[in-house]
């Protein structure tokens, strides 16, 4: 097997980093969340690439050096959805492939959604982990307030003055939300504390926690209406989507009626025994839920 690369992709000042394996006649995207990084994508990526496709991992804007330039302190759905369309688009003019797939999880998942509202036509599949469409979520927030409780860090997080940065930087609750959102499962050490030197950097922290911010307290209101318009937009891209039994962080029962969001055929599926870190906890089953939502044959 060919060893995975890392790449950059320049567009303006900003520089994106990703990793890379893979020369099939398929394109697959892996987009990561948080707290995490590209890294947790590579054994989704050695499946793939085994199945006739090429994948790339980008590291989400702020998780690498030079992709939050401009530097911004809070981040929209609209400016990762722009992201995500850049990279696709960039790429898929590179290697030129038959089909185009985009994979998110958790805030990649967000991005996703965002994507395939900005520029449905660049995709012919989209699949999203651990996170619902956002209008089926805030539907069933008051329906499911449990809920409310699971999403104690968004508020969290929403403080200033370097209080949550210097709650993770310590890794205490770095290593909660991970052992919280998955319980049960072991963390693999040597990826805990690659994510956790990752987020040591200040200024891929601040980046991160701007995601959180956007939403509730961001600084460009022009950027938050526009990310409004396109999250609540009906989805055309045939979708998968998958969740995790366990998962502590985004329950189950805030999935339900997710059906009403798309204009295409969507597919929700739960996956067994795994919680928040899909691509972790369950590669295997991801992939192969994924290989069959496209009709590719999985041995």
């Amino acid at each position: 097997m060919s060893e995975i690369k890392t790449e950059f992709l320049k567009n303006g000042e900003r520089e994106y980093k990703y990793l890379s394996l893979g020369k099939g006649k398929n394109l697959i995207f892996f987009f990561h969340g948080f707290p995490d990084d590209a890294g947790s994508m590579k054994r989704l990526m050695e499946i793939f690439s085994e199945k006739d496709f090429t994948c790339v991992a980008p590291y989400m804007r702020g998780y690498s050096s030079g992709s939050n330039v401009p530097v911004s302190t809070t981040v929209s759905i609209a400016e990762l959805a722009g992201d995500l369309k850049f990279i696709v688009e960039s790429l898929k003019a590179k290697h030129k492939p038959e089909r185009t797939v985009v994979v998110g999880h958790d805030w990649g998942a967000i991005a996703a959604y965002g994507l395939a509202n900005l520029s449905p036509g660049i995709l012919d599949a989209l699949v999203a982990l651990s996170v619902p469409p956002l209008p089926t979520f805030l539907k069933n927030l008051f329906l499911y307030p449990s809920q409310l409780v699971r999403s104690w860090y968004i508020l969290f997080f929403q403080l200033r003055s370097g209080i949550p940065e210097s709650a993770l930087l310590r890794n205490d609750l770095l290593r909660r939300l991970w052992e919280d959102w998955s319980p049960g499962w072991k963390i693999p050490e040597d990826r805990f504390q690659e994510v956790s030197q990752n987020l040591k950097i200040p200024e891929h922290l601040s980046a991160a926690l701007g995601y959180y911010r956007g939403l509730l307290t961001p600084e460009n209101f022009t950027l938050w209406n526009s990310s409004r318009e396109l999250v609540f937009q009906k989805i055309s891209v045939p979708s998968l989507i998958l969740a995790g039994e366990n998962d502590q962080c985004v329950a189950t029962s805030v999935y339900r009626g997710l059906e009403s969001e798309f204009y295409s055929r969507v597919l929700y599926k739960v996956v067994s025994n795994a919680g928040h870190f899909l691509p972790l906890e369950a590669p295997e089953v991801v992939a192969k839920e994924i290989f069959s939502f496209l009709k590719v044959d999985f041995k």
